[in-house]
This record gives C-alpha cells, sequence and structure tokens, in this order.
C-alpha cells in the first residue's frame, strides 16, 4: 500500500510537473510593437539611402564618361592622372588623359602624353619625344588639354562637340580651334582634314596632325547620357 501510494504520488508528481508552465514568448506591449515597427521602417530607410547613393555616383561616373581598352601600363598612372586633372581644375576628364594618352603611346614611352612639343613644356626642348619624364609628360598634358579646352569653351564631358573639338586642337595645336569656331561653328571631320591640308601647304610638309585623331581617342572613350 506506502508502495503503491508513493506510486501513485510520483505519478501525480508527474502530471503536475507536465502542467507546469512552460516559457512563452513574451507579449510585446504597444509600446514595443511601435519602436519595432520604427526600427524597421528606419532600416529600410537607410537601404533606400545606400541605393541612391550607389546609384548616384554610377550616374555621375557615365556622365563623366569612362575609358575602355586600356592597356596596363597606361592603367598604372591613372592615379597620376587623376591628382593633374585636380590641380588644373579638370578633374572630370580625367577619363578622356587616358584615353589621349592610350592613344598617344599607350604608355610605352616616357613621354606618355606626347607633350614635349606643347609651349606648356618649360623643361625640356620642344622636339618630339624630348621628355623623359613620364610624370611630368602628363603634366603638361593636361595643363594643353585644359587649354583645349577654354579655347573650344568646353565645360564637361557632356558637351561633345566642344571635346571634339578640344580633341583635335590637342592634336593640330596652332589656331586650329578659333579657325574651327570662326568659319564651322566646331569641330567636324571635314574641316580637321581641311585644316590638316592648309598647314602642309603653308609649311610644305607631307604631313601634318592627325586629321583622324578624335575617332582615334574616341575609340577608347565612351561617354552615355
Amino acid at each position: 500500500m506506502t508502495d503503491r501510494s508513493k506510486t501513485h504520488s510520483a505519478s501525480r508528481g508527474g502530471r503536475k510537473a507536465d502542467r507546469s508552465p512552460v516559457s512563452r514568448k513574451k507579449k510585446l506591449t504597444r509600446k514595443d510593437r511601435i519602436r519595432q515597427i520604427r526600427l524597421r521602417i528606419l532600416a529600410a530607410g537607410l537601404l533606400i539611402l545606400m541605393i541612391l547613393i550607389l546609384s548616384f555616383v554610377r550616374y555621375l561616373g557615365l556622365r563623366n564618361g569612362r575609358a575602355v581598352h586600356l592597356s596596363e601600363e597606361v592603367l598604372a598612372y591613372q592615379p597620376v592622372v587623376e591628382q593633374s586633372c585636380k590641380e588644373y581644375g579638370i578633374p572630370s576628364f580625367s577619363q578622356v588623359i587616358l584615353a589621349i594618352m592610350q592613344q598617344e603611346s599607350a604608355g610605352q614611352v616616357a613621354d606618355v602624353m606626347q607633350s614635349s612639343e606643347s609651349p606648356f613644356n618649360t623643361q625640356y626642348s620642344n622636339a618630339p619625344g624630348s621628355i623623359t619624364d613620364p610624370n611630368y609628360s602628363i603634366q603638361v598634358g593636361v595643363e594643353t588639354f585644359a587649354h583645349c579646352l577654354d579655347e573650344a569653351h568646353c565645360s564637361s564631358p557632356a558637351d561633345q562637340n566642344g571635346l571634339k573639338l578640344a580633341l583635335q586642337f590637342y592634336n593640330f595645336g596652332g589656331d586650329y580651334a578659333s579657325w574651327a569656331l570662326e568659319n564651322y561653328g566646331g569641330y567636324t571631320p571635314e574641316n580637321a582634314a581641311e585644316y590638316s591640308l592648309l598647314r602642309q601647304q603653308a609649311l610644305g610638309w607631307s604631313q601634318y596632325g592627325d586629321p583622324e585623331y578624335v575617332p582615334h581617342v574616341m575609340q577608347y572613350y565612351h561617354y552615355s547620357l
């Protein structure tokens, strides 16, 4: 009897233990629910803001265009190009400068921008390829192109007509920019060929510059609206 009573008690005790309260999820108060909703709204807002910032950065990159098909040698000079463009007030044209370098030398020679003949070169002779310091070549090239942009009245890569005039002027030098603006309102492939021929005749040379310089550079530079 005693043993049965104990067994029965133990059984009853076990059933009682089974009925003991189990851990339940704490019921949220109205204040807690409001706090959770606010945190979710804040997280969603931050996510949207990050997406907008990334989209804007990408948009700015496209607005400034991008250089393509660059050699490793040219890419190695990108930090120097960007710094020089900042110094001469044309940071949005750094990708254009890289495209020019690719066309001029592909980064294979010391005078990477082929800028020795520029009037802004004051440290070396003005003979072709005389510059032996790549960083100085970039400095002179950027300063020269900044002057070309000014003469072409081009302040943004979005101005494709102005950009093309500046590019052809970089190659021709002389008075090409003012001549093209006065006679044709800007650059055209036809007036580039005409100017080259006029200079050949005036100087008695068999060749003057590259009248197809613009398409040659633009194969390394893409611009999207």
